[in-house]
């Protein structure tokens, strides 16, 4: 006799029951979503292979029916063998021509580097034989990257105590490596240590206290400053550093002594560099500054080296559009320029210097391309460049004496000549 609250199925209550039967049937769905999952990986699988398979491989899998072993039971559209094949074909070829492109690129780095080793083996040869590099001394580096010296230099302009003499040491490779400039500009603080070399002159110039000494140290660091001026790849980075500047105070200086002239000169210079190239950039950013009249300035009463660069300077601003446009805009600008012109072809009828005449001729040629300035130089050019006053002077100088020609004829002077 059984208890009662049990049933004859195994003696379990009924809950049991319903609970075994719901864990089976939880069992079961757990069971075919595995074989599920394994048949969909295995589906996925089979179609990788088939991916990487040859076209060759690939075809003999195929039937009228569609693709056999690759793609799952059931009806399929019809596969067009011979597209598909093409296909595969095409693909491979593409895979091919990649590999071949990538080992030709490999190997055309290979054999550059091989033609460069054997370029230095054959430059290293060559030294070995004469003794003399491109420098002019056996085995010299022909880069101030690698010439350790340089660093050398470098890190004594910086932390050191004989900044002067490194100065000097630095200023005299200017000549020797290309990239000197690049040294400069990117080794760290070099550049501080070249302003604080400038910026240090500043109180001996009023009252005028400047020593022939510091005059030559400072003068060694603005020849530093023309090299990264006169390189292509740093005179943009000059500009934005806004370092031209930075030597206008030397370019304002009315002393005539050898060390003030020598530092007006030398700042020249590196204003000259900057502008010898034609670069846009350069003449728009000193038509922002106070060039022009600084310039004027020093052609008026400094010495014939530092006219000279200084009205190279401004000839070159007349030769830009923009240069031209802005000193011609105003009467008063042209007439700043044109009396300053005048005065130094007054000095010229005393002390003829052919170098300061043609540049003096230029500018007055380049004025007669604006139409107001033609108009102004009718009535205003200095007689001396209508007669034959620098006649001899300009025998041997054919380019000079035909802009000088050209000049007259803008203006609509009668050459007498």
């Amino acid at each position: 006799m059984f208890k009662q609250g049990y049933n004859d199925t195994g003696g379990l209550p009924p809950h049991y029951l319903q609970q075994q039967q719901q864990q089976q049937q939880q069992q079961q769905q757990n069971t075919d979503q595995q074989n599920r999952i394994f048949n969909d990986l295995q589906y996925q699988q089979q179609q990788a292979d088939a991916m990487y398979a040859s076209p060759i491989t690939t075809t003999k899998q195929l039937n009228g029916n569609g693709v056999e072993g690759i793609l799952p039971p059931g009806n399929h559209p019809q596969v067009n063998v011979q597209q598909l094949q093409a296909t595969m074909n095409a693909a491979q070829l593409a895979g091919q021509r990649n590999i071949q492109q990538h080992f030709h690129q490999v190997q055309q780095q290979q054999q550059q580097q091989q033609q460069q080793q054997q370029q230095q083996h054959q430059n290293g040869n060559n030294q070995g034989n004469s003794g003399v590099s491109s420098t002019g001394s056996g085995g010299a580096p022909k880069r101030a990257l690698d010439d350790p010296k340089v660093f050398n230099w470098i890190i004594e302009l910086t932390y050191g105590p004989n900044k002067e003499q490194a100065l000097l040491e630095l200023g005299k490779k200017r000549e020797h490596y290309d990239d000197l400039a690049l040294v400069l500009w990117y080794s760290y603080g070099v550049m501080t240590s070249l302003l604080q070399e400038i910026i240090s002159v500043y109180p001996l110039l009023s009252p005028q206290s400047l020593s022939a000494s510091a005059s030559n140290r400072v003068c060694n660091a603005l020849a530093l400053l023309q090299c990264v001026a006169s390189h292509p790849e740093t005179r943009n980075l000059f500009l934005k550093a806004h370092l031209p500047l930075f030597l206008y105070p030397f370019l304002n200086t009315e002393s005539r002594s050898r060390s003030f002239e020598y530092l007006r000169l030398t700042s020249l210079g590196v204003i000259g560099a900057l502008v010898k190239n034609d670069t846009p950039e350069v003449i728009a950013f000193l038509l922002t500054t106070e060039i022009i009249p600084l310039c004027l300035k020093i052609m008026e009463s400094s010495t014939e080296l530092s006219k000279t660069v200084a009205i190279f300077i401004i000839q070159k601003i007349l030769l830009d559009d923009n240069g031209l446009n802005y000193i011609c805009q105003t009467y008063d600008r042209f007439h700043a320029v044109s009396n300053v012109l005048e005065l130094m072809v007054d000095q010229l009828v005393k002390h003829q210097t052919v170098r300061l005449l043609k540049h003096v001729v230029r500018c007055y040629l380049r004025l007669s391309d604006n139409v107001d300035a033609r108009k102004a130089l009718a009535s205003s050019l200095p007689e001396p460049l209508k007669d034959q006053t620098f006649q001899m002077a300009l025998k041997d100088d054919v380019a000079t004496q035909r802009c000088l020609n050209q000049l007259l004829l803008n203006i609509g002077v009668v050459n007498l000549n």
